[in-house]
Formats: C-alpha cells, structure tokens, sequence
C-alpha cells in the first residue's frame, strides 16, 4: 500500500471538521475573554474602534490556525498576537504622526535657494538638500520611484499608482516612509538605526 502523501488537500468532510471546530474554539474566546482582551488593547491604542478592529483581526489569526490546540494555549496565542497587532498599529501610527509633522521637508529641494537674500541660509539650504538627496538614495528603489515621481514631478498619487502598478494606498506608505527616514537621518540616526526604527 502506497503512503499517503503529506501535501494531499484534506478530504472535504476533514476540512469541514476542522472548520467547525476552529470556529466552536473562537466562539468560546469571544465569549469568555472578549471584553478582557477589548479593554486590553483600548488601554494600549486609546481607542475602543481600534481595539475592536484589532481584536476581530487576532480572532482571523486564531480561526487559520491548523491545529487549535488546548483552550489556555489559543488564549495565550490570542491574546499574543492581538498585542503584536497592536505594537504593529502604535508603530505605523507613529510613523504617519512624523510624516504629518514634517510637511515642509522636502519643500527646500522644489524652491531655488536663491529666494533667500542670506548667504548663510542659501549654503544652509543647498546643505541640506544635498543631504536629503543622499538619504533618498538610500532608500529602496521602488520609494525612490515614488518620490521622484510625486514629490519632484508633481505627479498626483493616483497616477503615481497607476504608472507604477501599485495601489495609491502603497504610495501613501511609501511617501511616510520616505519621510519619516530622511527626517531621522536629518536628527542624526544612522542608517541602520533608520532600518531598526521603521518599517514599510
């Protein structure tokens, strides 16, 4: 008799199963530990839609999982994975905070440092474009598509998408990216504090 082949799909009525039973096991979470594990994440983000939003997504996790385990083991998982989705939400909103506080940045490279009658301030701005120059060519290629092509051509986020073949959603994360990294590498972070620090 042949072995069965580890990578055969499961039967119809084994995936059946296994769904009803994943779900039983998410039902019981939800109905025993939910209010606990809303009011934890609320705490960490601040906001009860957030944490709402989080906990559904931490219950998907939980309901893939191949083998549910013991009810104290999807417990731990569930409430260690909603607190890894909301790290990953505080760390994104931080970002998106930096890029919002930071308009201006790349103003000085789309004006002629010649509108200021200083001296001091046209070397000032010629210095820093130049530095920004350089960390924008530390970023990945395809920010650098971006950048180039929205900030520096004036060219909207929906054709930047459109050119590129990616989402307007991927352009925005793109742009905070890119100016959440050149802003900390104005304030002197080296690259790979840069790369540690944040994330597409």
């Amino acid at each position: 008799m042949e072995d069965a082949d580890p990578q055969q799909p499961m039967p119809c009525d084994e995936v059946e199963s296994h769904f009803e039973s994943s779900a039983a096991a998410v039902s019981e979470l939800f109905r025993e530990h939910n209010r606990l594990l809303v009011g934890y994440l609320r705490s960490r983000l601040g906001s009860l839609q957030e944490a709402k939003e989080v906990a559904q997504e931490a219950y998907v996790r939980v309901l893939q999982l191949h083998q549910p385990g013991a009810p104290g083991l999807l417990r731990a998982y569930l409430f260690k994975t909603a607190a890894n989705l909301a790290v990953d939400r505080l760390r994104h909103r931080r970002v998106r905070q930096r890029s919002e506080e930071q308009p201006q940045l790349f103003e000085e490279l789309n004006t002629s440092s010649s509108e200021s009658d200083d001296p001091a301030e046209q070397l000032l701005a010629r210095e820093q474009a130049d530095q920004l120059l350089r960390f924008l060519q530390e970023l990945p290629t395809k920010c650098q598509q971006v950048m180039n092509l929205h900030r520096f051509e004036g060219i909207s986020q929906r054709d930047v998408a459109a050119r590129l073949g990616i989402s307007e959603r991927m352009v925005r994360r793109y742009v905070t990216y890119a100016m959440v990294c050149c802003q900390l590498r104005l304030e002197g972070m080296t690259v790979h504090q840069v790369r540690q620090k944040v994330s597409l």
